[in-house]
């Protein structure tokens, strides 16, 4: 049996990495990309040059008011505008994938965790640290049993 796509979103357009995400989120069977919001015209008119056909808004309310199915999102902004996204996200039931750390600020960060906690959301952090030896050291340890369930890093 196969699992229909998650119906997901962009938000905010302004982190670096945005822009490897479009191949993903165009070719990934296992996603369908209903909508991005930008922070402004200008990220908004550099977004419509990758012509991807999927529309853009100019704020995170109006995408969701014209896509209530959205079921995940791409948090892509500037860190200071993550805990408001996520919050916003949670209160509406949507899961979150932050493209990097999600804050530098411990109490926001408890503060977002709460939230999504509460929503009962998945939020998922996606660093690009494929290649990093700890990691792969971490990656054995636990597949090896070596440490409990893993809730969250810090």
């Amino acid at each position: 049996m196969s699992m229909k796509p998650v119906k997901i979103a962009m938000i905010s357009l302004t982190h670096g990495h945005t822009r490897k995400y479009y191949q993903t989120l165009l070719e990934n069977a296992k996603l369908d990309w209903v909508a991005s919001c930008a922070e402004d015209q200008s990220a908004k008119d550099t977004y419509a040059l990758y012509k991807t056909g999927v529309p853009c808004y100019l704020s995170a309310d109006e995408m969701f008011e014209r896509h209530p199915d959205i079921e995940a999102v791409v948090v892509a902004s500037a860190n200071d505008k993550h805990l408001a996204q996520v919050r916003d996200c949670a209160r509406r039931g949507v899961h979150v994938l932050s493209m990097k750390i999600p804050t530098f600020d411990m109490a926001e960060y408890d503060a977002m965790i709460e939230a999504v906690d509460k929503a009962g959301i998945v939020c998922q952090i996606e660093l690009e640290m494929h290649y990093n030896p700890v990691v792969h050291r971490l990656k054995k340890l636990i597949a090896d049993g070596a440490v409990g369930k893993i809730v969250s890093v810090q």
